[in-house]
């Protein structure tokens, strides 16, 4: 860029310089973002986890009733 005087390269360095802020804040409010979405997205780990094993739970009392079942057919004690 070829500036005709000292005042045009200044007041383009002002604009750079105000650029360079704007891009600063705008990364600034992304990582805030980004920090929160994380946080909401640990959350919903934690939720999804907590069902799961809650599912294993009932799965495994399901096969533990099947089994029983089973074995009173069978004329077997239940355990």
């Amino acid at each position: 860029m070829d500036f005709a005087n000292f005042e045009e390269f200044w007041k383009a360095l002002g604009r750079l310089y105000d650029d360079i802020l704007e891009t600063k804040e705008s990364v600034k409010d992304l990582r805030e973002a980004t920090g929160h979405l994380m946080s909401i997205a640990e959350k919903h780990q934690l939720v999804v986890e907590s069902h799961e094993r809650r599912l294993d739970r009932t799965e495994i009392t399901v096969e533990a009733i099947l089994e029983d079942l089973r074995r009173h057919r069978e004329g077997r004690p239940p355990q």
